[in-house]
């Protein structure tokens, strides 16, 4: 019985931090991906700030995701 309460716990830390891991690298680029757009809208360099902003969110969110797996693993 407590072994498969234990299961059950890993189980749920497992999906918890993957759907962590998922929502941090997913809005880190969409921010990155629109504060790029609306500086390109506001000061015409047409992709310029969008790809920097979204190679930005990426990196932010790979090290976030360091960070995750950091404290996972503790």
């Amino acid at each position: 019985m407590e072994e498969q309460k234990n299961k059950k716990n890993v189980a749920m830390v497992a999906i918890a931090v993957t759907a962590t891991i998922g929502t941090e690298l997913a809005v880190t680029t969409l921010l990155g991906f629109y504060g790029g757009k609306i500086l390109d809208d506001k000061l015409g360099t047409d992709p310029a700030f969008l790809v920097a902003g979204v190679l930005t969110g990426v990196a932010i969110g790979i090290l976030g995701i360091i960070r995750t797996m950091q404290r996972f693993f503790k």
